[in-house]
């Protein structure tokens, strides 16, 4: 299945509730687009893969301006141990559900159905990246809260920045969205959680959002200003909210 969206045909896949068809997403996004719901079709997440690119710690004429949209019902599996998703600063993920259709990312095994009770950590997660204002800033002397105060997301090897000095920030929608078996250790003690929030600001909305399983965190927030309802947490291994960094949040 190759198409102008950069989806390509990776055969199929099958587990105990039949055989699907499997789209994988490419590296990087560099144009909005929607992942279709599609009887018999499900998307894979090869590796990492960017939503667009960083557009540094404040908006310019420069930035991709990318949108994932996923439809309800969607189901996105990470392919790999390594595969997680990353909304890079100036672009956004529009993943909304329904309470009968949520959208569920989870992990190759889930599929195949080898999972038991207790598995997780096998694949990485969702992370958003905004410029909403941090602390514990990378650069030596930069302060806090500005556009010179920026960070690396914990043990990711390649770049992934956050940070800046928008409050009111965008990084997009999910609502009615599961994440499931997740929390890779990307190096070191660096694990990632189901959802990892880092910068997120104000114009972010999260709602009836779902972590099971995950190795570390349900759901970690490195500073930012962060809004969040209707959370569920299930088998966490480490804590169900972590808050990190300067987050200034309402639960």
């Amino acid at each position: 299945i190759a198409d102008p969206q950069g989806l390509t045909d990776a055969g199929t896949i099958t587990g105990p509730t039949g055989t699907w068809r499997v789209c994988s997403l490419p590296a990087r996004i560099n144009r909005s687009i929607t992942l279709t719901k599609v009887p018999g079709l499900l998307y894979q997440l090869p590796g990492r893969v960017d939503v667009g690119t960083d557009g540094g710690p404040t908006a310019s004429a420069a930035d991709s301006n990318v949108t994932l949209t996923i439809e309800p019902g969607v189901i996105v599996f990470g392919g790999t141990g390594v595969s997680w998703l990353h909304v890079n600063r100036g672009n956004k993920i529009n993943a909304v559900g329904t309470a009968t259709r949520p959208i569920v990312f989870t992990s190759r095994d889930n599929v195949l159905g080898l999972n038991g009770d207790s598995s997780s950590g096998q694949w990485g997660g969702v992370v958003l990246s905004g410029r909403a204002p941090i602390t514990d800033c990378s650069a030596s002397g930069a302060t806090p809260g500005t556009v010179d105060c920026q960070r690396q997301t914990e043990g990711a090897v390649d770049p992934a920045i956050y940070g800046g000095a928008t409050p009111t920030d965008n990084s997009g929608t999910m609502k009615y969205v599961q994440i499931r078996y997740s929390g890779y250790v990307l190096s070191g003690n660096s694990e990632l959680q189901s959802l990892t929030l880092q910068g997120v600001g104000t114009g972010t909305s999260l709602e009836y959002i779902m972590s099971y399983n995950s190795s570390d965190d349900a759901m970690e927030a490195f500073g930012g200003r962060v809004n969040m309802k209707y959370f569920v947490a299930v088998g966490a291994e480490d804590d169900n909210l972590d808050t990190d960094t300067g987050v200034k949040a309402n639960f």
